[in-house]
């Protein structure tokens, strides 16, 4: 039996035992702690490292993380005999598919920052382009459009504004052109329209709006082994609206032709983009008229070109927002700068080499 003097002695030993282990505790959790915050440091350091804000149209790096401006997208007339348009060079990115007939229409989309003092011939709207300009949200600006585009407006989230009806005050008529090509709007009517009609909640930030997969060109970049199209045809009608695309590797973009000309600017500057993104995309004529019906929706090949190499895989409607990936299921990489879609609705309308 144990004497009530070595009760004593055990009792303060399992005392000054248990101690020892409590400290050797706190000091190896304090350890781990500290291990982890160090991890967790690393990896803020290297992901602030590798952070780059990026313009949330073009990708192009920004000084300023904190950017941001409400998209702007107008429909913009690209009949043959008006050529060139007002205001297009200042779109960081254009949409191209056909309307009527033979003709192809386009949707710029414009960062609100932007100056621009005249642009169009603005025309009528079109539900797919409607569906387009929708992934960006802010302001719609056209003339009127088809009944099936003005009978679905409300089901869009964009800020709706049509020169026919109380929305006249955004745009004017140049007297010197005839009508219907006479329609034109600028970047101070796109902040008035914001202004008074609202659009705080539309602006796009840094890294918002679905950004596309944009890697910055390393300054060691080289050809030599990339499969890179010197020349895309995309023929959209007749041979008037038969759209080329030439490799300009000095540019590190493609230059644009149309019906074998130049495709110019009104600053007199050829068209030069980094990106020509191509879709194909069920299309069907709707009525008499030879208006179209083209599904934006379920998705489709594309053809993406830049100075990466041409890559082709799919298009898909991912939350709200089209993107493009190759046939491994990676997005594809897009070079920063001005992007052209054309959207065409067979493999019969696209070849390159």
């Amino acid at each position: 039996m144990l004497t009530h003097k070595t009760k004593i002695y055990l009792a303060i030993t399992v005392i000054f035992v248990a101690v020892i282990l409590l400290v050797f505790g706190i000091i190896n959790l304090l350890k781990e702690n500290n291990s982890q915050n160090q991890e967790q440091t690393q990896v803020e350091n290297k992901q602030d490292e590798t952070f780059i804000p990026r313009h949330p149209l073009s990708g192009l790096p920004l000084d300023d993380s904190a950017f941001n401006c409400l998209p702007i997208s107008i429909m913009i007339e690209n009949a043959y005999d008006i050529l060139p348009q007002k205001g297009l060079a200042q779109a960081d990115i254009v949409y191209e598919a056909l309307a009527e007939a033979n003709i192809t229409r386009l949707l710029a989309i414009y960062d609100s920052t932007k100056s621009a003092d005249k642009i169009g011939p603005i025309r009528s709207a079109r539900p797919y382009f409607m569906d387009w300009a929708e992934e960006y949200g802010g302001i719609y600006m056209h003339v009127g459009g088809s009944p099936q585009a003005l009978n679905s407006l409300d089901n869009y989230d964009l800020i709706d504004v049509d020169q026919i009806g109380a929305g006249e005050v955004y745009f004017w008529r140049d007297q010197n052109i005839d009508a219907p090509h006479n329609v034109f709007t600028s970047n101070s009517n796109w902040l008035r329209a914001a202004e008074i009609r609202g659009g705080g909640e539309y602006y796009c930030k840094v890294g918002g709006i679905g950004m596309w997969n944009f890697k910055d060109v390393p300054n060691d970049y080289s050809s030599e082994g990339l499969n890179l199209a010197q020349e895309i045809k995309v023929d959209f009608s007749s041979d008037l609206y038969e759209v080329n695309w030439k490799l300009n590797q000095n540019l590190k973009g493609y230059q644009r032709w149309q019906s074998g000309d130049k495709y110019i600017y009104d600053n007199g500057e050829q068209v030069v983009v980094s990106n020509v993104i191509v879709q194909l995309a069920d299309t069907k004529i709707i009525d008499d008229i030879g208006r179209r019906q083209i599904d934006t929706q379920s998705g489709g090949k594309v053809y993406v070109f830049n100075i990466y190499g041409v890559k082709q895989g799919q298009w898909k409607l991912d939350n709200g927002r089209t993107r493009f990936y190759d046939n491994e299921g990676k997005e594809i990489e897009l070079v920063p700068g001005k992007s052209w879609i054309e959207i065409i609705p067979g493999e019969e309308n696209i070849s390159y080499q």
